[in-house]
């Protein structure tokens, strides 16, 4: 059977090479023709491949000719489209891959990887091992892609089988086809390390962590607890939760910044619910944030949610409403009070303007609030209620079942986010602002200022002017609670009315044990399309290169055990003078061709190797399912 391209076995004639210059050695002698007409030469011809050199021509021992050498030692082969260490090879990168996209994408998985960096360590890890199936298939394909639409030289193959850019002799192609292959794990390896800033986030219960239960109530963060034993004030906590707000909504620029559109948490724990309305929401317990601050790794955090009771003051619209009525009540409300100590106090701001504050004498009802800009009429001198009453804002404070979410880092707490329900608590809740003992107008006149002031000069028309009252009101109260009635941080020279020495402080709302929801969010990599490509790519060459070696070159002529033995099984010998010199350096002065002829039969079929410095000799196809020698 003979075929384009295909040669009869049984015709050596028929398959002969083109000449080529010869040994000119004469002890080397001519090539003998075999008696047979196999493939396999007679064993006087290949003895005599072997040069007659003697013991002085050489340096060292002479080599010693075995004879058992000249056996046929090379196993035949059936080229296949797919082998199974390729397969495996695969299997393994497209298993890495998986692996890899689990420890990103799965939020628990990521979320137990997120620990010091292990996620890394992992991806890393998986990288490296995908690159390694790439390694051992890639070179397949090059060579595949050499022989068939290459110049196929013997540098281009020396090249690829030892990966190295720098081989003497290999074409530009090659050259950067080869260096990218060595830049792609080192890209890889760098490109999935910049997907930093995603977390992961798992639901724990708090107390398998910190061991107790988790308290809330009316408590000043972390750290600021001692500031109010003795004989404190709690203008220090007023500062603490004011500044935050006051910082983030001041002028911007020279402008107003916009009211925001929905509760607005600010700090530690002030909530602004709308423009007429602020609550101080109730905090975890100080000693259940520190326990969680210990535990926190680097960039770890604690968002905790629970529905708490807050410390609410709203605008009263009775102005509006019913002025009447309103008229009647401020001035028997401001007449009884000039007549106490302390509940109707004014302190000069700037610009010939005062703040102003009227409420119940203590100990008494402090869910009445009123507030003002008034002209100040002197640093002696106290404005009469008449003058007060054009100015006064009345804000309603009482306790209210509001819910908080708070991120605790290693570096602090801080309320992200919250809502209020605008239900009061029932009477024993309200108990700490209806019987208690505050003078909040000594206390807060000089914080009530520094907080107001802006609003007679530089923002005397904002719209911010209700929501910073309301603020300074609800603080205001909060702040001297937590300082008069925590059990934490209590002024022990206050007596407890006994309206409210009744009641327990859980009884009071202020401190009880609540079942938070804990979400623990760990630092990892961003779940991105682009990193799960990064991750992918090696996995999806290595996928590409079998399906085109198993397809668009399965006819080649080499299989993956192509290298330095098949060439000099198949080798002809005659055509080896080309390379002399090159023994030691490994280097040729010009580029040789390596020529494959595979010959073939119906039953058997054989690979012919030969060099020469022709470039127009094309290599030859195999014929599918027949053993090759």
């Amino acid at each position: 059977m003979s075929s384009r391209g295909w040669n009869r076995l049984d015709d050596v004639e028929d398959y002969e090479l083109p000449a080529v210059a010869a040994h000119a050695d004469s002890d080397t002698g001519k090539f003998a023709r075999s008696s047979s007409r196999g493939l396999t030469p007679a064993l006087d011809d290949w003895q005599n491949l072997i040069p007659d050199r003697r013991l002085s021509d050489i340096s060292g021992a002479a080599p010693i000719h075995n004879p058992s050498l000249s056996l046929p030692l090379g196993r035949p082969h059936v080229k296949q489209r797919l082998y199974g260490l390729h397969l495996f090879a695969a299997g393994i990168s497209v298993m890495c891959f998986a692996l890899a996209t689990a420890a990103v994408a799965d939020e628990n998985l990521s979320w137990r990887l997120g620990v010091k960096n292990y996620q890394l360590i992992v991806l890393g890890f998986l990288l490296g091992v995908m690159n390694l199936c790439l390694g051992s298939v890639a070179p397949t394909l090059l060579l595949h892609i050499e022989a068939r639409f290459g110049t196929s030289t013997l540098q281009n193959y020396n090249g690829i089988l030892r990966n190295e850019v720098s081989t003497s002799g290999l074409s530009p192609w090659w050259r950067i086809v080869l260096s990218m292959l060595v830049a792609l794990p080192l890209a890889l390896s760098v490109a999935y390390k910049t997907f930093t800033g995603g977390e992961s986030v798992k639901t724990i219960d708090a107390s398998a962590y910190i061991g107790n239960t988790t308290y809330y109530g009316m408590f000043a963060p972390p750290g600021l607890q001692l500031l109010g034993e003795k004989k404190g004030t709690g203008i220090s906590l007023f500062s603490n939760a004011t500044l935050p707000f006051a910082m983030a909504t001041a002028l911007q620029d020279g402008s107003e910044p916009p009211l925001p559109a929905h509760a607005q948490p600010y700090g530690f724990n002030v909530l602004l619910l709308d423009d007429e309305s602020s609550a101080l929401l109730d905090a975890p317990h100080p000693s259940y944030v520190t326990a969680v601050q210990t535990l926190l790794a680097g960039g770890e955090s604690w968002t905790i949610t629970a529905p708490v009771s807050a410390t609410v003051a709203t605008l009263n619209h009775s102005r509006s409403q019913d002025p009447d009525a309103f008229e009647e009540h401020f001035y028997s409300f401001c007449e009884a009070a000039e007549a106490s100590s302390g509940a109707y106090t004014h302190m000069t701001a700037v610009d010939g303007w005062s703040v102003v504050l009227l409420n119940h004498a203590s100990p008494g009802d402090q869910t009445l609030q009123y507030i003002g800009l008034t002209p100040d009429p002197g640093i002696e001198h106290m404005p009469s209620c008449s003058e007060f009453f054009p100015y006064a804002k009345l804000y309603d404070v009482n306790r209210q079942f509001c819910r908080g979410t708070w991120s605790i880092t290693r570096g602090g707490i801080q309320l992200v986010n919250g809502s209020c329900s605008g239900h009061a608590l029932p009477p024993d809740g309200q108990e700490i602002i209806v019987h208690n003992r505050l003078f909040l107008g000594i206390a807060y006149m000089s914080s009530l200022v520094e907080l107001l002031a802006p609003f007679v000069t530089t923002r005397n028309n904002s719209e911010w002017t209700s929501p910073y009252m309301a603020t300074g009101v609800a603080a205001m109260l909060w702040s001297r609670i937590s300082v008069v009635n925590s059990p934490i941080s209590r002024d022990k020279s206050f007596i407890t009315p006994k309206e409210l020495a009744r009641l327990t402080p859980e009884e009071a709302g202020l401190v009880y044990p609540l079942n938070d929801v804990v979400f623990y969010r760990r630092p990892t990599l961003r779940k991105s399309g682009l990193l799960y490509f990064v991750l992918g790519i090696q996995p999806l060459l290595v996928v590409s290169i079998l399906i085109l070696i198993a397809s668009v070159f399965h006819s080649t002529p080499l299989d993956k055990g192509f290298g330095l033995i098949s060439i000099l099984s198949g080798i002809d010998r005659r055509s080896l003078d080309v390379l002399a010199g090159a023994a030691l350096s490994g280097e040729l002065k010009k580029r040789v061709k390596l020529v494959m002829r595979p010959v073939a039969d119906d039953q058997k079929g054989a690979m012919v190797y030969y060099v020469t410095a022709s470039s127009r000799t094309a290599n030859g196809e195999l014929v599918p399912a027949i053993p090759y020698h």
